[in-house]
């Protein structure tokens, strides 16, 4: 999927997240969506993933969140916030594990804990 806020501004390059399911043994169903967009549930088996592109806003307010449920209640996270990822990644890679989730890279992971709603 595909989101456009700005295509003539080249500042503002698009971003791939990509949501991996790391959890053995557990089929992983995700759900992402922004204010604008659903992404729609997907359902990941262990070591599988799916990815979405959009182009970050001028205003630096572009934020997608997901929901994970794999059988053990359902957990939030943040997957892109603006603020946080736009200088970090252009290609962000996250696996989602157990008890966090985590920006993996060549050479970081930086793992978030999930938020309860």
């Amino acid at each position: 999927m595909s989101v456009d806020a700005n295509p003539f501004d080249p500042r503002f390059k698009k971003t791939t997240v990509v949501v991996e399911n790391d959890i053995e043994g557990r089929e992983l169903a995700v759900h992402c969506k922004s204010r604008d967009d659903d992404l729609h549930l997907r359902r990941l088996q262990p070591h599988r993933s799916f990815d979405f592109t959009f182009r970050p806003t001028f205003l630096e307010t572009t934020l997608f969140y997901c929901s994970f449920d794999w059988g053990e209640g359902v957990r939030w996270f943040d997957i892109y916030i603006q603020d946080r990822d736009y200088h970090i990644c252009k290609w962000c890679r996250w696996l989602v594990r157990r008890d966090a989730v985590c920006l993996t890279s060549d050479w970081n992971q930086a793992c978030y804990y999930y938020k309860r709603r």
